[in-house]
């Protein structure tokens, strides 16, 4: 029998990340050989400052899915919205700030992939380090409040 090649996961049957001590949480989808793909989500007030790692070898794609979002980049701040999309280069420094009353959400896909290669890795290193984690059905009361 031949292996599948191709992998499916319902988001919504996922845990959510803490991306650090910030009010902003993440769904890992893909953990692919060349890139890696969460869906990300930000509560009204919610921030995450730009981490300032312009080592960051990674390269980015946002699509906003829902809500409004103040990005930050490289000194500049923009709104993005519901459809829009930003490419993000390499050792650009990316943060995020939730200044509405609505949930704001997004996809973020990097390349190359983080080292962390599977959900269940994910767990485990979550594990080891203490971070936060929310399960699913607590993410998703947090976006029934939209």
């Amino acid at each position: 029998m031949t292996a599948k090649r191709y992998h499916r996961i319902r988001a919504q049957d996922l845990e959510a990340f803490q991306h650090g001590k910030d009010d902003y949480w993440f769904r890992p989808v893909v953990f692919g050989k060349n890139l890696y793909t969460y869906i990300a989500y930000v509560p009204p007030g919610g921030f995450m400052p730009p981490h300032g790692h312009e080592e960051d070898p990674y390269e980015l794609s946002l699509v906003m899915v829902q809500g409004t979002l103040d990005i930050l980049l490289d000194g500049d701040t923009f709104t993005a919205t519901s459809g829009d999309a930003v490419h993000v280069h390499p050792t650009v420094s990316l943060g995020v700030h939730n200044r509405s009353t609505a949930v704001a959400s997004f996809v973020l896909t990097f390349n190359p992939p983080p080292r962390t290669s599977s959900l269940e890795a994910m767990r485990a290193w979550f594990r080891e380090r203490g971070g936060g984690v929310k399960p699913a059905a607590e993410i998703e009361a947090l976006l029934s409040r939209r």
